[in-house]
């Protein structure tokens, strides 16, 4: 009879596993609506735009080559007024055959003096690494330092608040192929986050999160948004004086949320997100070579925290494939892949910022 009990008892949880399984990786979604704000168009073809952001006087950076070989990724530019791309010139790189492999997340700093700073994720075979540069005129970046510490693995997204310190998501515990995979197949939550002071980096969120990935400062700087890819939600953390990070509100997207863009006229959020979470899966793990779908989601906030939110674009991975950034300028909407396009769309239409219908947040 005790045996009996048991069995059941297994053969129950298992089923709930298997639905709950099922349901996280997407499995009932079989297509994706077309959306879009207005007219778009390609404006890069292949190499792909992991994260894009705004640096002011219509332009915008990106990192490119993440499926590029060893020491191959480059930073694009954007002109928003002539849709022109060109690769920016890296000045004084350092003699390392991999330097600049696998750009991911990007970020930059202005001193007071107006001088901006741009600070790239990189991912040699050897360690992460955060490459530092300093923007000069006629798109060239100087080389100015690189960055990495005992406590990076394998690392995602950052976003700089002062000269060499920056808030920085470690995605998976594990660097390697095998261990990587078993732990985001596995649902571990064993991501975290950490701060870069200059010197070192302490964890300022230890544990605890599924495959933490984009992360951005609220206009502000009073909080800071993570998007937890795994368990596809937005999270927001009040910043202390001494940079700690206390877990404010958790607000479910019901997609796989990538890099946050902060609009810093109105405070939205654009999201890059990955609509069909089988088919992202897919490509993390190089298995079938199943078309790999794009979204845009605008975050509408009020007073730091969501109050709405809407979908702008959506692609079946055939004009966009496989969308991870997203960033909003005077009304043109620049949309980031993987490895593959950028396109350029023109907005027509949004609806106000700071809805008033507010949705329940959770602690």
């Amino acid at each position: 009879m005790r045996s009996s009990v048991f069995a059941i008892v297994f053969l129950g949880t298992l089923a709930m596993y298997i639905i709950q399984y099922r349901d996280w990786i997407d499995w009932n979604k079989k297509f994706i609506y077309k959306v879009a704000p207005g007219p778009c168009k390609q404006v890069l073809s292949e190499g792909g735009s992991e994260d894009v952001t705004y640096i002011g006087n219509d332009v915008v950076i990106m990192s490119s080559g993440l499926g590029a070989g060893e020491g191959e990724g480059v930073i694009k530019a954007l002109d928003l007024n002539t849709s022109q791309v060109v690769t920016m010139e890296i000045r004084g790189a350092p003699d390392r055959k991999d330097f600049m492999t696998k750009p991911n997340g990007i970020s930059i700093w202005k001193n007071d003096n107006g001088k901006i700073f741009v600070y790239v994720v990189t991912h040699p075979v050897s360690e992460d690494r955060v490459e530092v540069f300093k923007l000069k005129k006629n798109n060239v970046l100087k080389y100015k330092r690189t960055i990495t510490d005992p406590l990076f693995g394998n690392m995602n997204d950052l976003v700089a608040v002062g000269r060499d310190q920056f808030y920085i998501t470690k995605c998976l515990h594990y660097r390697d192929k095998p261990r990587s995979t078993f732990e985001y197949m596995s649902q571990s939550a064993w991501g975290s986050v950490l701060y870069f002071d200059g010197t070192k980096a302490r964890p300022v969120v230890p544990s605890g999160l599924f495959m933490p990935n984009g992360i951005n400062i609220s206009p502000d700087k009073k909080m800071i948004y993570v998007s937890e890819f795994g368990n596809k939600k937005l999270l927001g953390y009040h910043r202390s004086e001494d940079n700690l990070l206390t877990k404010a509100w958790s607000y479910d997207v019901y997609t796989m949320v990538d890099n946050i863009e902060v609009d810093q006229d109105t405070g939205d959020l654009w999201v890059g997100c990955h609509p069909i979470a089988f088919r992202a899966l897919d490509w993390m793990l190089n298995a079938f070579g199943l078309t790999l779908p794009s979204q845009v989601l605008r975050l509408k906030m009020e007073d730091n925290m969501v109050s709405s939110i809407e979908e702008i674009y959506a692609d079946d991975g055939s004009e966009l494939y496989g969308s991870t950034a997203a960033t909003y300028i005077k009304g043109k909407l620049v949309i980031g892949t993987v490895t593959a396009e950028t396109v350029l769309c023109e907005v027509n239409y949004l609806s106000p910022s700071h809805s008033s219908n507010n949705q329940t947040l959770i602690n």
